[in-house]
């Protein structure tokens, strides 16, 4: 089976989904799969490199910066990928492409200068989805106007896969009918492992990792952490985005200076460590269709303050792996956290049961072999299979 996985953002480039694409598609090679990627270049990364086994294609794509794609970015991907795409085909002959974002990348499905149709999938990350991110007027009005075009990429895709159920009824809401699987992110759980030991410290360390955007409710922890009567704390904030300037004001006008770090970017190999010295995560986002970062923290062992929105639900377990309240209440969530502050018993007995829950249901191969399923069904559907039978016969 030869699969060719799309997606303008992968790994140095972009977050998570293009650190799932590279994920998944190593994996597929272990399970026998040849599978390439055709992805974006911005720093003169060289195309046609095998990166753990798998020939990776980069075109050039004119992004705001490695981790902002902006609109420019994504669909001059999808313009220079047209052409690499058809000359691919004609070389290697795929019998299946996987579609990370229907938008912009599922756009290609749509271009014509493939000789033959080429059966494929969709994964549906989040804002590929009208509606997912309400509050982000500008992205909401050009999923309004591109609506038929998705619904033509959806309803073309041979099977449609989101991230969580959540995504999934989302999605629902611009096509009813559709019919969705649901797979969500996988995690390294050799790479994201708990310290043997967490040790005890006079202050609770808090971090949280996300892009620095205004959904992520960053804010959120800033005016929870805001108040005396929290009990004494640090936090650290990883990631960079255009929501910066902002936070670095609320931090000066809150008089959180001393207890506030902006760390930046940080390599996603480097993450574990930081996760590792931590004690609690800590992220109220208003909109999240699965969060990467919360399952590389649950294997990490650290229990979770988080928002009750989109998929968070389905991975942090509330009272079982941290505590869930809704979106943009600061006092709630200054609660939430005092309470898992104050009891170490409860920290730890969660940081046991998510570490197994992991180990149980999110490897990146468990993952991989079931999108690999998904490609069999595709490729060789029971009808398909029962004629061939009975002509056999």
């Amino acid at each position: 089976m030869r699969v060719l996985l799309l997606n303008y953002e992968y790994p140095p480039v972009g977050g998570g989904a293009g650190y799932a694409t590279a994920n998944i598609a190593r994996e597929l090679v272990g399970l026998g799969v040849q599978a390439e990627v055709l992805t974006s270049r911005i720093n003169g990364e060289e195309d046609g490199l095998s990166v753990d086994g798998v020939p990776v294609h980069r075109v050039k794509s004119w992004r705001v910066n490695i981790h902002d794609c902006g609109l420019r970015g994504a669909y001059t991907y999808v313009l220079s990928a047209a052409l690499k795409r058809r000359q691919l085909h004609v070389k290697r002959r795929y019998d299946l492409e996987h579609y990370f974002f229907s938008m912009p990348t599922g756009l290609l499905t749509l271009i014509p200068g493939i000789r033959r149709r080429i059966p494929y999938i969709v994964s549906l990350r989040g804002s590929d989805v009208p509606g997912y991110d309400p509050n982000n007027l500008k992205v909401e009005r050009i999923h309004k106007l591109m609506k038929p075009v998705t619904r033509r990429i959806w309803h073309r895709a041979e099977k449609v896969v989101a991230l969580s159920d959540a995504l999934a009824q989302t999605a629902r809401q611009t096509a009813p009918d559709l019919d969705i699987d649901v797979i969500p992110n996988g995690i390294d759980t050799d790479q994201f492992s708990p310290p043997e030991r967490r040790q005890p410290k006079s202050t609770i360390r808090l971090i949280t990792v996300a892009r620095l955007l205004e959904r992520k409710g960053i804010q959120t922890i800033l005016e929870a952490c805001a108040k005396p009567t929290l009990l004494p704390i640090s936090l650290q904030i990883i990631g960079t985005g255009p929501y910066e300037a902002e936070l670095r004001n609320m931090v000066e006008s809150l008089r959180l200076s001393e207890c506030v770090e902006f760390v930046g970017y940080v390599p996603n190999e480097e993450l574990p460590k930081y996760y590792r010295k931590s004690d609690i995560f800590v992220l109220p986002s208003e909109t999240e269709s699965f969060g990467l970062v919360f399952a590389e923290a649950m294997s990490c062992g650290l229990p979770i303050a988080a928002s009750d929105v989109g998929g968070i639900p389905e991975t942090v377990r509330h009272g079982i792996d941290g505590l869930l309240c809704p979106p943009g209440d600061p006092a709630l969530l200054r609660a939430n956290i005092r309470r898992l502050m104050s009891n170490a018993d409860a920290r730890l007995k969660m940081s046991d049961s998510q570490r197994q829950r992991i180990l149980t249901n999110y490897p990146w191969e468990h993952i991989a072999a079931r999108y690999l399923e998904v490609y069999q069904s595709v490729l060789n559907p029971p009808h398909r299979i029962s004629m061939a039978s009975t002509k056999r016969a």
